[in-house]
């Protein structure tokens, strides 16, 4: 696996703005296996996820002068998974006949869509996880995923109910974070209601 340069990614979509196409690939590296995976578990097709998420990275170099560096070039990238699976659905339902399909073998556009939001909030806010320090990461994961207490977190870790309760204070700061989107606040990782 191909390892990723430290830079923030708002400095990436800048150098992209300005036409770096090194800045481009490791924005194609860090995202490409995430949207493939994200595509295909709702298109059913490898293939067509691919030809997906390829259109969308084509439009972004094509269109890279349009890029915000402010706004998190990682929502954009699976909203516009999101917008090409739907596009691609629809134009499924226009060229098949839906009538000799059984009832129950026929997907809700509105099933899927939510399936699709779901999927998406449940990666962002992995990936806002991912974000944070390692104990802070490690104790929000046990009391928010695992449904551990926070008793039973300071006994696993090896620290005090207090640090536990700093460590989720400082864990709901971060997702409150001007920048992350609010919907993510409510998202459901495994069974388990983040807040």
């Amino acid at each position: 696996m191909r390892k990723h340069s430290q830079r923030k990614e708002s400095e990436i979509v800048l150098l992209i703005r300005q036409g770096d196409q090194s800045a481009f690939e490791e924005l194609y590296q860090r995202y490409v296996d995430k949207m493939l995976g994200f595509a295909d578990a709702f298109m059913g097709n490898p293939d067509e996820a691919e030809e997906a998420v390829q259109v969308i990275f084509v439009n972004i170099w094509e269109k890279r002068h349009q890029l915000n560096p402010e706004k998190n070039i990682a929502s954009y990238l699976f909203r516009s998974v999101k917008n090409q699976i739907l596009n691609r659905l629809r134009d499924r339902k226009r060229h098949c006949d839906l009538s000799e399909v059984p009832a129950e073998s026929q997907m809700d556009q509105q099933d899927t869509l939510q399936r699709i939001c779901f999927q998406e909030s449940r990666m962002q806010a992995m990936d806002r996880i991912g974000e944070m320090p390692e104990v802070q990461q490690r104790v929000f994961m046990l009391s928010r995923v695992e449904g551990l207490s926070n008793k039973e977190i300071a006994l696993k870790l090896k620290l005090s109910i207090r640090t536990i309760e700093h460590h989720l204070y400082l864990g709901r700061k971060f997702f409150n974070s001007k920048d992350l989107d609010k919907s993510i606040l409510y998202i459901v990782i495994g069974n388990i209601i983040l807040f």
